[in-house]
C-alpha cells in the first residue's frame, strides 16, 4: 500500500498539457487570424513617424473625375499630367494606372511622353485569371507588376517583390523597379543578399525574405520573393496633392522636385482599394492601392537611406521556447498560491506586461508571438489555479488531520497506555491470575499502540481505500458485497482463537451499490467489522455465527446474528459504535436495530432502501 503524496512531476503535467495544446493550436494555424489582427493593430497604434520626404502621391480624386476627367483617365490627360510633373524635375515617376491599350484621345502623345523619360515606371498584372499587359511604349526595365498578395482574411501584409517567369526570365515588381530607378542616381544598385543569397539587397539594406512560418503565419505560400510590409506609422505618412492642383500650378515645387512621385486613383468610384488594418487614419477596407504601393516603396528607401529597420521575426524554435516559457511562468504563478484577489491582480499585471512587451518590440520592428504567449500564460493561471488551490487545501487538511492524530495518540499514550503499562509491569509474575486476562491486557496494549499507525495510514491512503484495523487496505471501487467479504475475512483472521471454533453461516450476494458514495462504502465496511468484534466482546458462549449481506426486496441488508449471551449483559442505550451505526443508517435513509434472536442470541441489522436509477440512466443501460 503506497500512501498518497503530492508528486511534483505529476503536478506539472496539466501545465505542460495546456501549453502543449496552445502550441498545437498554433501549429494547426488556428491562431493566425487573431495574431494577424493583433499585429495590424500594433502597427496601427505605433507612435507616428515623420512624413517620408522622398515620396509624393499625386491622386486622382472623385472630384477630379466628376468635374474635369472621365474614368478611366484619357491618354491625352494622363500625358499632360506626366509632362506637368516632369517639369518639376522629379527623380522617379511611377504611374500606378493600367494602360495596356489606348483610352480616349491622345494615344500617340502618351506613347511619345513615356518614351521621352527614362525615369517613368509603369505597371502590368500577372494574375492568370485576368492579366493586364504593360504599356507598349515602356521598355522592360521601366515596368513592374502590381499584383497584391492578400492573406486568407483578405488583408494586405506582404509585398511580392519578384518571381521567375515560366520562360525563365525574372520579373520584378512595381515596388522594386521604383526603388531601382530612385536609387540609380546614388549609384546604389539591386544585388543579391549577403546573409541570404536568395533575397534582394540595395547597398547595406538586405530585405528579409518571407518564409512560410514567418511570425504568426503557418505554412503560408512563400512563392516568389516576398517581404512583410513595415507600414509607415502615423496619419500623414506621405505628402499628397491632387491632379487638379498639379495642372493648375497650385503646388509647392518642393513636393515634386527630386522626389519619387506616384500617380494613382483615390476616387471611391474606381474601387482601386486593398484592405489593410495597419495603416493609421484610413478605414481598413478603403486603402487606395497607390497608398499601399507607397508604403512598400517607402520601407525599402527608408531602410537604405535612414537605416529604418525591416520587420524581423525570431526563429521558430525561439518562438516556441517563448510560448513554453510563458506557460511555465503561469504554472509558477499558480504554485506561488496567493489569495484569489492577489492572484488575479498578478495575472493582469503579467499578462499586460507580455502584451506591452510584444507591442514595444514591434515598435522597434520585432514581431514576437505575443498572442500564444499570453494564451499559454492565461490558460495555465486560470485553469490550474483552482486545481492547485484544491491540492493546497488537501495538504492543509492532511496536516490538520496529522496534528489531530498526534494529539489523540499522545492523549492515549500519556493516559490509558501508561496505566495499562503500569499494571502489566507491576503484575507479579508468580501471582495467580487467569492467563486469558493477562493475554487480553497484552493484546490491548499492542492494539492501542498500533492505533496511531492505523489512523496515519487511513489519512495517507487514497480516498478510494478503506483501512481496517491492522493496516489492511481494501479498495472501495470493488462491488459492495466483495468489500464486505474482505472485511469479514480479515476480521476473522485477526481473531482466530474466538472465531475458528464457531460454526459460520455466511451469505454474500450481489448488492445494489450504484448510488453509494465512497464514504458510505467505507462506513459499511467499518460497520461489519464493528459488528463482528462486538460478537467477540459480548456474545459469550457463542457457537454459531450467521452473516448475511444481500438484497432483500427493495432493500440492501447487512445482518450479523449470534447465539451467545451478550444482549442481556449489554447496555440498552449502546455505546459509541451503536451511535455510529444509527448515524450511518440515517445518512442512508435506512434503519439500524439490535434485537434479541431467540433465548440468548443477538441480531444486529442494518438495512437501507435501494434507490431507483433516474430515467436517463435506465435509458443508457439498455
Amino acid at each position: 500500500m503506497q500512501p498518497w503524496r503530492p508528486n511534483r512531476k505529476r503536478s506539472l503535467l496539466p501545465g505542460l498539457s495546456i501549453t502543449g495544446l496552445v502550441i498545437l493550436i498554433r501549429l494547426l494555424g488556428l491562431q493566425q487570424f487573431l495574431e494577424w489582427k493583433i499585429f495590424d493593430l500594433s502597427l496601427r497604434w505605433r507612435p507616428a513617424e515623420t512624413t517620408d520626404p522622398r515620396i509624393t502621391l499625386v491622386t486622382i480624386t472623385e472630384e477630379d473625375i466628376q468635374t474635369t476627367l472621365n474614368y478611366p483617365i484619357s491618354d491625352r490627360s494622363l500625358a499632360e499630367l506626366i509632362q506637368t510633373i516632369q517639369s518639376y524635375n522629379p527623380r522617379t515617376v511611377g504611374v500606378d494606372i493600367f494602360r495596356d491599350q489606348p483610352v480616349g484621345e491622345g494615344y500617340e502623345v502618351l506613347s511619345e511622353t513615356l518614351q521621352s523619360f527614362e525615369n517613368i515606371v509603369g505597371i502590368y498584372k500577372l494574375d492568370p485569371k485576368g492579366p493586364v499587359l504593360p504599356p507598349p511604349a515602356l521598355p522592360e526595365e521601366q515596368i513592374g507588376f502590381a499584383d497584391a498578395i492578400l492573406d486568407k482574411d483578405g488583408f494586405l501584409r506582404r509585398s511580392l517583390l519578384g518571381e521567375a517567369a515560366p520562360e525563365g526570365d525574372y520579373r520584378f515588381s512595381f515596388t522594386i523597379q521604383l526603388v531601382r530607378s530612385y536609387l540609380a542616381s546614388e549609384e546604389i544598385t539591386l544585388e543579391n543578399g549577403i546573409r541570404d543569397p536568395e533575397t534582394m539587397r540595395f547597398g547595406p539594406a538586405e530585405i528579409p525574405r518571407f518564409q512560410q512560418n514567418t511570425g504568426g503565419y503557418i505554412r503560408t505560400d512563400r512563392g516568389g520573393n516576398q517581404a512583410l510590409i513595415n507600414f509607415r506609422a502615423g496619419p500623414l505618412p506621405f505628402d499628397k496633392i491632387t491632379y487638379q492642383s498639379v495642372l493648375s500650378g497650385q503646388v509647392d515645387p518642393a513636393l515634386l522636385d527630386d522626389r519619387l512621385v506616384l500617380i494613382g486613383y483615390t476616387a471611391a468610384s474606381v474601387k482601386d482599394f486593398v484592405s489593410s488594418g495597419a495603416i493609421a487614419g484610413l478605414s481598413p477596407s478603403l486603402v487606395p492601392g497607390v497608398d499601399a504601393q507607397a508604403h512598400a516603396v517607402s520601407q525599402i528607401l527608408s531602410a537604405v537611406v535612414d537605416q529604418r529597420p525591416f520587420l524581423k521575426v525570431l526563429p521558430d524554435s525561439l518562438e516556441y521556447l517563448l510560448i513554453l516559457g510563458s506557460g511555465f511562468l503561469g504554472v509558477a504563478l499558480v504554485y506561488w498560491q496567493r489569495q484569489p484577489s492577489q492572484h488575479l491582480l498578478t495575472v493582469v499585471i503579467i499578462g499586460s506586461t507580455i502584451l506591452l512587451l510584444s507591442y514595444g518590440l514591434l515598435i522597434v520592428s520585432w514581431w514576437i508571438p505575443g498572442v500564444p504567449m499570453v494564451a499559454a500564460f492565461l490558460l495555465n493561471t486560470a485553469i490550474l489555479y483552482p486545481f492547485y488551490q484544491a491540492q493546497a487545501y488537501l495538504r492543509s487538511q492532511l496536516n490538520e488531520r496529522q496534528q489531530l492524530i498526534n494529539q489523540t495518540y499522545n492523549t492515549i499514550h500519556n493516559g490509558p497506555l501508561q496505566i495499562l503499562a503500569g499494571i502489566l509491569s507491576t503484575w507479579p509474575e508468580g501471582e495467580p491470575a487467569p492467563q486469558p486476562l493477562r493475554q487480553e491486557l497484552c493484546t490491548l496494549n499492542q492494539e492501542l499502540r498500533a492505533l496511531y499507525e492505523t489512523m496515519r495510514q487511513e489519512m495517507l491512503v487514497s480516498a478510494e481505500q478503506l483501512v481496517l484495523t491492522g493496516h489492511q487496505a481494501v479498495d472501495l471501487q470493488m462491488p459492495l458485497e466483495e468489500l464486505l467479504r474482505e472485511a469479514y475475512q480479515f476480521t476473522l483472521e485477526r481473531h482466530p482463537d474466538f472465531f475458528d471454533p464457531i460454526l459460520k453461516i455466511i451469505s454474500f450476494e450481489p448488492m445494489n451499490d450504484h448510488e453509494l458514495k465512497a464514504e458510505h462504502k467505507r462506513a459499511l465496511g467499518r460497520f461489519l467489522e464493528e459488528a463482528l468484534l462486538n460478537v467477540e466482546k459480548y456474545a459469550k458462549m457463542t457457537t454459531r455465527l450467521t452473516v448475511e449481506c444481500r438484497q432483500q426486496e427493495r432493500h440492501n441488508v447487512i445482518r450479523v446474528i449470534d447465539n451467545g449471551e451478550g444482549l442481556k449483559n449489554s447496555s440498552s442505550n449502546g455505546g459509541y459504535g451503536t451511535k455510529q451505526a444509527h448515524a450511518l443508517a440515517h445518512s442512508l435513509r435506512g434503519q439500524f436495530k439490535r434485537i434479541a434472536n431467540g433465548p440468548d442470541g443477538v441480531c444486529c441489522e442494518l438495512r437501507w432502501p435501494i434507490k431507483k436509477p433516474s430515467s436517463w440512466k435506465r435509458y443508457w443501460k439498455r
